[in-house]
């Protein structure tokens, strides 16, 4: 009895902790040189963590290493259905976003001012039928210097449930092409060490 209470009061947990909301910020600023920041925020803001590029150390290229590891690449792409399972996971997690902020601020230049004309004459009448939400501001400022210019910054928020993560992703890791898969990469793994 006393099992069954502990495994109910694990998945009980398991599934809160799920339906807690993670929420990706992301913050980029170009100006010459392109800066970003990106941060997790999960727990409604009681755990954060900022994510950027770390340098690691380089580890002296291995040609036969990298060989086997195209091919293992090469043997796990050609499993059939693979492309499929993927695409479906990819627009899964996709529907299951939500845009909580959108701000873009860009000056565009294309060195040319009859070019960069053009681009605003087909950009211009789009921002018209995108008709974004009111978490959206985008605005983009045209050029006409006689230099390319591309400067300004964004910033987004997206909210992601990973509960409703849960059904898409056990339905990618135990279809048959995914196990295949993994079975092709377990089996040159083995022979490799052997």
């Amino acid at each position: 009895m006393w099992l069954l209470i502990t495994l109910a009061s694990l998945v009980a947990l398991f599934l809160f902790i799920l339906s807690v909301p993670l929420d990706l910020a992301f913050r980029a600023d170009i100006d010459g040189r392109t800066r970003y920041n990106l941060k997790l925020v999960w727990l409604f803001g009681l755990v954060k963590r900022e994510l950027g590029r770390r340098r690691r150390k380089a580890k002296p290229p291995k040609a036969k290493r990298k060989r086997q590891g195209a091919g293992i690449a090469l043997g796990v792409l050609r499993t059939q259905g693979l492309i499929r399972q993927v695409r479906t996971l990819v627009a899964d997690v996709f529907k299951s976003l939500s845009i909580r902020q959108l701000n873009a601020d860009f000056r565009i230049g294309l060195g040319n001012p009859a070019d960069t004309g053009l681009l605003f004459a087909f950009i211009g009448p789009a921002f018209v039928f995108i008709n974004p939400p009111s978490r959206c501001r985008i605005n983009l400022e045209p050029s006409f210097a006689d230099e390319a210019v591309l400067e300004g910054q964004s910033q987004a928020v997206v909210r992601l449930l990973p509960i409703r993560l849960l059904i898409p992703g056990l339905r990618f890791f135990l279809s048959l092409p995914v196990l295949r898969a993994i079975k092709k990469v377990a089996w040159s793994r083995w022979k490799r060490r052997r």
